[in-house]
């Protein structure tokens, strides 16, 4: 079975949680084990919204999951990017798994994505999706799927 890492940010956006619901169930219908990378807030976020782990089922801490991890650990990389940290991380994950990766860019503040999205691209050949968004997550959706219909295409 094919292994998905999803990568969260800080949960300050409010359109993060659900699209983290929506990005898992997706992989998981698409036959891939999706695990969730995130720091404990986000997870708690993640824990409450969805109880009875119907869309997430597997769940890492995001500094623990970076100690152990080794080069194609995973079959695709997901990264939530709205903050700087965020980037970082996306990049340093990129690095090390030499995998598929998808980066979703987001924020409401264009200079910011503009940011964001010069520091994905110079520092990987992911896939980026980059979008103005914060509240609503449809925009961030329609990236994604736009993104993960290239790949398995």
């Amino acid at each position: 079975m094919k292994k998905a890492l999803v990568l969260l940010g800080c949960p300050e956006s409010p359109s993060q949680t659900p699209m983290a619901i929506y990005v898992s169930n997706r992989l998981n219908t698409l036959g891939y084990e999706t695990y969730i990378a995130a720091n404990p807030a986000a997870l708690k976020l993640l824990e409450v919204s969805d109880p009875n782990n119907v869309y997430i089922k597997n769940t890492v801490d995001i500094d623990e999951s970076l100690n152990s991890l080794q080069e194609k650990d995973y079959d695709l990389l997901v990264g939530f990017v709205h903050k700087d940290a965020a980037a970082s991380f996306f990049v340093t994950f990129y690095h090390i798994l030499k995998t598929e990766s998808i980066a979703l860019i987001f924020e409401k503040d264009g200079e910011l994505l503009e940011e964001y999205t010069n520091i994905v691209s110079k520092n990987t050949d992911a896939k980026i999706g980059s979008v103005r968004a914060f509240h609503n997550p449809n925009p961030i959706k329609i990236i994604f799927d736009s993104a993960l219909d290239d790949l398995i295409k």
